[in-house]
């Protein structure tokens, strides 16, 4: 039978008019080049630049192996892809490819032999062209899983952006919300000036952290991260304060729990506060309604151009004092601590599903609940 399947580009070309106006009878040219053209352009656009030979005949049955001696391919490599046959009686046929071995392949179902593929048939491996339903997707199988720049389409960032701030110069290093899923922080002070870096000289953790230390100077000093995530279901609020006088010395939101980008780890990181002392400090947790977030969002835009918007930490404090509520309940379902260790990988249109864990709540945290400014 014929040749190798025509695969270069300088193979295609298009049917001219004397081959298929009026005048023109059916002929073997006119077919060869439609042919050709179809072969070409299903090589040059569904290729996974794979190709062998049949080192033996296939099984006359319905097991679908097809063996090429002397091949290294991974195991499970080719699989959901498309088998084509590029010589010999069984030219052009599709087959799909459901497992792969390092010298052979199987197409379950089909009978491989009685379609007339044979041993020195060549062939060819695309991508999926025969179950494929959902699209080009960029999965590997049924088309080329392109690199992480083009990837998470599902994921979206933060909102609102994850903030801290504090009003006073105090030496604690603070967790950045998203942490190695966030982007630079945006850094600014209500009033006067702010020395800010990247941690206290005290710092003493001994796993990766993304921390801020901030250092105002005659106001108050604010740092926001907008980062990388799939969650927010649970709004979260973190007081550090004075334990004698109550005095509130920083402040963090975010969307996700603080463990998150943080290194996963919520016995790890069961706070933002990298030099929490329990002498001197108490530790405040509030969980703001849908409801809240919601009012404190639309009360950070500001539609006077001459003005910045606010910060959600100083919207928040300017429609809302808080109060201890013991009787609170600490979130009881899992909460997001990250995004799978793959995620830069998924393909496009993946819908990223993030690691959770259940937290419990430390001893030593106390609930707390937002409350209406001006009202009892």
């Amino acid at each position: 039978m014929a040749a190798s399947i025509f695969g270069a580009i300088t193979a295609l070309r298009l049917l001219i008019e004397t081959e298929t106006d009026a005048n023109s009878p059916d002929n073997e040219t006119t077919y060869t080049a439609m042919r050709v053209m179809l072969e070409t352009l299903y090589k040059l656009c569904f290729s996974d630049g794979f190709t062998g030979t049949a080192s033996a005949n296939p099984p006359d049955d319905n097991t679908g192996i097809l063996t090429h001696a002397g091949a290294a391919q991974d195991v499970d490599e080719h699989n959901g892809k498309t088998l084509l046959i590029t010589s010999g009686n069984a030219r052009g046929n599709f087959y799909t490819i459901d497992d792969t071995t390092a010298q052979t392949i199987t197409c379950t179902g089909d009978n491989l032999y009685s379609d007339g593929v044979r041993s020195g048939d060549y062939f060819e491996i695309l991508y999926d062209i025969k179950t494929n339903s959902d699209g080009h997707d960029h999965d590997g199988t049924n088309s080329k899983l392109l690199n992480a720049s083009v990837t998470q389409s599902a994921l979206a960032t933060s909102e609102p952006p994850g903030s801290v701030s504090t009003p006073t110069a105090t030496p604690i290093d603070v967790a950045l919300p998203g942490g190695e899923y966030g982007f630079y922080p945006q850094l600014k002070v209500s009033a006067g000036t702010m020395y800010a870096q990247i941690s206290s000289n005290s710092f003493a953790e001994t796993s990766y952290t993304t921390t801020i230390y901030l250092n105002p100077d005659g106001g108050t000093g604010y740092a926001q991260q907008r980062y990388v995530t799939a969650t927010g279901r649970i709004h979260w609020v973190f007081i550090l304060r004075d334990i004698l006088t109550k005095k509130v010395l920083v402040t963090w939101q975010g969307p996700d729990h603080p463990s998150f980008g943080n290194g996963g780890k919520p016995k790890l990181c069961p706070h933002p506060f990298g030099n929490y002392n329990e002498e001197i400090h108490e530790i405040v947790v509030i969980n703001p309604t849908k409801a809240q977030v919601k009012e404190i969002k639309e009360k950070t835009i500001v539609e006077d151009d001459s003005l910045p918007d606010l910060d959600f930490i100083e919207a928040m404090y300017e429609l809302y004092d808080f109060e201890d509520a013991p009787s609170s309940v600490w979130p009881k379902e899992e909460i997001s601590v990250g995004l799978p260790k793959n995620w830069r990988d998924l393909p496009m249109g993946t819908k990223v599903k993030s690691m959770n864990k259940k937290i419990d709540k430390p001893e030593y945290i106390k609930m707390a609940k937002l409350k209406k400014r001006g009202t009892k």
